[in-house]
Protein backbone atom coordinates (compact mmCIF):
# COMPACT_ATOMS: atom_id res chain seq x y z
CA UNK A 1 0.00 0.00 0.00
CA UNK A 2 1.80 3.54 -0.93
CA UNK A 3 -0.83 6.56 0.10
CA UNK A 4 1.12 9.03 -2.09
CA UNK A 5 0.28 11.94 -5.13
CA UNK A 6 -0.67 8.78 -7.77
CA UNK A 7 -0.25 11.49 -10.81
CA UNK A 8 3.21 12.55 -10.08
CA UNK A 9 5.64 10.92 -12.56
CA UNK A 10 8.03 10.41 -10.12
CA UNK A 11 5.64 8.84 -7.13
CA UNK A 12 4.63 6.43 -9.69
CA UNK A 13 8.32 6.13 -10.68
CA UNK A 14 9.08 5.26 -7.07
CA UNK A 15 5.84 3.12 -6.28
CA UNK A 16 6.65 0.58 -9.50
CA UNK A 17 10.51 0.44 -8.33
CA UNK A 18 9.38 -0.18 -5.14
CA UNK A 19 6.79 -2.93 -7.00
CA UNK A 20 9.30 -4.34 -9.03
CA UNK A 21 11.64 -4.98 -5.96
CA UNK A 22 8.78 -6.62 -3.58
CA UNK A 23 7.80 -9.09 -6.54
CA UNK A 24 11.82 -9.70 -7.48
CA UNK A 25 12.00 -11.02 -3.66
CA UNK A 26 9.47 -13.29 -3.92
CA UNK A 27 9.21 -15.13 -7.34
CA UNK A 28 6.02 -17.34 -7.04
CA UNK A 29 4.17 -13.66 -6.45
CA UNK A 30 2.63 -11.25 -9.14
CA UNK A 31 0.77 -8.25 -9.56
CA UNK A 32 -3.05 -9.29 -9.74
CA UNK A 33 -4.77 -6.29 -9.46
CA UNK A 34 -4.50 -2.35 -9.98
CA UNK A 35 -7.16 0.18 -8.77
CA UNK A 36 -6.39 3.63 -10.32
CA UNK A 37 -9.41 5.61 -8.40
CA UNK A 38 -8.39 9.39 -8.55
CA UNK A 39 -10.85 12.21 -7.95
CA UNK A 40 -9.23 15.38 -7.80
CA UNK A 41 -10.25 17.89 -10.76
CA UNK A 42 -11.40 21.46 -11.31
CA UNK A 43 -15.49 21.90 -10.74
CA UNK A 44 -16.02 24.79 -12.33
CA UNK A 45 -18.13 25.86 -16.07
CA UNK A 46 -16.73 25.94 -19.23
CA UNK A 47 -18.37 29.05 -19.82
CA UNK A 48 -18.88 32.16 -17.38
CA UNK A 49 -19.60 35.65 -17.69
CA UNK A 50 -16.50 36.25 -15.69
CA UNK A 51 -13.68 34.91 -17.04
CA UNK A 52 -11.86 34.21 -14.13
CA UNK A 53 -14.93 31.75 -12.61
CA UNK A 54 -14.36 29.98 -16.03
CA UNK A 55 -12.54 26.89 -15.87
CA UNK A 56 -9.17 27.74 -17.58
CA UNK A 57 -6.83 25.16 -19.98
CA UNK A 58 -4.39 24.64 -17.29
CA UNK A 59 -7.07 23.11 -14.96
CA UNK A 60 -9.06 21.33 -18.19
CA UNK A 61 -5.70 20.08 -18.96
CA UNK A 62 -5.12 18.64 -15.09
CA UNK A 63 -7.85 17.00 -14.52
CA UNK A 64 -7.81 14.83 -17.39
CA UNK A 65 -4.45 14.01 -16.83
CA UNK A 66 -5.04 13.40 -13.37
CA UNK A 67 -8.16 11.22 -13.54
CA UNK A 68 -7.85 9.47 -17.44
CA UNK A 69 -4.35 10.27 -18.25
CA UNK A 70 -2.50 8.85 -15.58
CA UNK A 71 -4.13 5.46 -15.96
CA UNK A 72 -1.79 4.69 -18.84
CA UNK A 73 1.42 5.75 -17.71
CA UNK A 74 1.11 3.56 -14.67
CA UNK A 75 -0.17 0.68 -17.04
CA UNK A 76 3.20 1.32 -19.28
CA UNK A 77 5.48 1.67 -16.08
CA UNK A 78 4.34 -1.45 -14.65
CA UNK A 79 4.39 -3.35 -18.40
CA UNK A 80 7.77 -2.16 -18.82
CA UNK A 81 8.86 -3.86 -15.39
CA UNK A 82 7.51 -7.13 -16.02
CA UNK A 83 4.64 -6.76 -13.75
CA UNK A 84 1.57 -7.05 -16.15
CA UNK A 85 1.47 -10.53 -16.65
CA UNK A 86 -1.37 -13.12 -17.35
CA UNK A 87 -4.16 -12.80 -14.77
CA UNK A 88 -3.19 -8.99 -13.51
CA UNK A 89 -6.39 -7.08 -13.59
CA UNK A 90 -6.91 -3.38 -14.36
CA UNK A 91 -9.85 -1.61 -12.52
CA UNK A 92 -10.42 2.10 -13.05
CA UNK A 93 -13.35 3.85 -11.06
CA UNK A 94 -15.83 5.88 -13.07
CA UNK A 95 -18.95 7.80 -12.97
CA UNK A 96 -22.05 8.39 -14.73
CA UNK A 97 -20.45 11.26 -15.17
CA UNK A 98 -18.63 10.54 -18.19
CA UNK A 99 -22.03 10.23 -20.24
CA UNK A 100 -24.39 12.59 -18.13
CA UNK A 101 -24.00 16.69 -17.54
CA UNK A 102 -24.08 18.48 -14.66
CA UNK A 103 -23.11 21.80 -13.51
CA UNK A 104 -19.48 22.36 -12.96
CA UNK A 105 -18.87 18.85 -13.42
CA UNK A 106 -17.25 19.10 -17.24
CA UNK A 107 -13.45 18.70 -17.32
CA UNK A 108 -14.30 15.67 -14.83
CA UNK A 109 -17.14 14.16 -17.31
CA UNK A 110 -14.68 14.69 -19.96
CA UNK A 111 -11.98 13.10 -17.79
CA UNK A 112 -14.22 10.10 -16.85
CA UNK A 113 -15.33 9.88 -20.93
CA UNK A 114 -11.80 9.75 -21.59
CA UNK A 115 -10.90 7.51 -18.74
CA UNK A 116 -13.55 4.88 -20.16
CA UNK A 117 -12.29 4.96 -23.47
CA UNK A 118 -8.24 4.65 -21.89
CA UNK A 119 -9.69 1.49 -20.67
CA UNK A 120 -11.10 -0.04 -23.47
CA UNK A 121 -8.06 0.74 -25.46
CA UNK A 122 -5.90 -0.78 -22.53
CA UNK A 123 -8.08 -4.01 -22.68
CA UNK A 124 -7.59 -4.75 -26.29
CA UNK A 125 -3.87 -3.67 -25.63
CA UNK A 126 -3.45 -6.01 -22.75
CA UNK A 127 -5.56 -9.05 -23.85
CA UNK A 128 -2.30 -10.63 -25.56
CA UNK A 129 -0.98 -10.70 -22.25
CA UNK A 130 -3.83 -12.49 -20.88
CA UNK A 131 -4.35 -9.28 -18.51
CA UNK A 132 -7.37 -7.38 -18.60
CA UNK A 133 -8.62 -3.53 -17.68
CA UNK A 134 -11.90 -2.81 -16.87
CA UNK A 135 -14.02 0.54 -15.64
CA UNK A 136 -16.31 0.20 -12.78
CA UNK A 137 -19.25 2.54 -12.34
CA UNK A 138 -20.35 1.80 -8.37
CA UNK A 139 -23.11 4.60 -8.66
CA UNK A 140 -23.11 7.58 -5.99
CA UNK A 141 -20.79 7.04 -3.15
CA UNK A 142 -21.05 9.47 -0.15
CA UNK A 143 -17.66 10.16 0.10
CA UNK A 144 -15.71 13.27 0.74
CA UNK A 145 -14.73 13.82 -3.37
CA UNK A 146 -18.72 13.69 -4.03
CA UNK A 147 -19.24 16.70 -1.33
CA UNK A 148 -16.93 19.04 -3.56
CA UNK A 149 -19.52 19.01 -6.14
CA UNK A 150 -22.32 21.91 -6.02
CA UNK A 151 -25.74 20.87 -5.84
CA UNK A 152 -24.42 16.92 -4.67
CA UNK A 153 -27.27 16.91 -2.07
CA UNK A 154 -29.33 16.64 -5.42
CA UNK A 155 -27.42 13.85 -6.78
CA UNK A 156 -27.75 12.19 -3.42
CA UNK A 157 -31.30 12.34 -3.20
CA UNK A 158 -31.57 11.24 -6.82
CA UNK A 159 -29.30 8.19 -6.78
CA UNK A 160 -30.87 7.35 -3.54
CA UNK A 161 -34.39 7.71 -5.29
CA UNK A 162 -33.70 4.91 -8.00
CA UNK A 163 -31.91 2.56 -6.17
CA UNK A 164 -34.23 -0.40 -5.27
CA UNK A 165 -32.86 -0.14 -1.44
CA UNK A 166 -33.81 3.80 -1.16
CA UNK A 167 -29.83 4.27 -0.84
CA UNK A 168 -26.50 5.00 -2.21
CA UNK A 169 -23.43 2.81 -2.60
CA UNK A 170 -21.43 2.16 0.00
CA UNK A 171 -17.49 2.25 0.23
Amino acid sequence: FFNVNAADPDNRKQVVEEMEKTFAAAPNQRLRVVLHSLAFGTLKNFIHDDSKEELQQAQVEMTLNVMANSLIYWAQDLNHKGLVTQGTQIYAMTSAGGSRVWPTYGAVSAAKAALESNIRQLALELAPKGASANAILAGVTDTPALRKIPGHEHMIATASARNPFKRLTTT
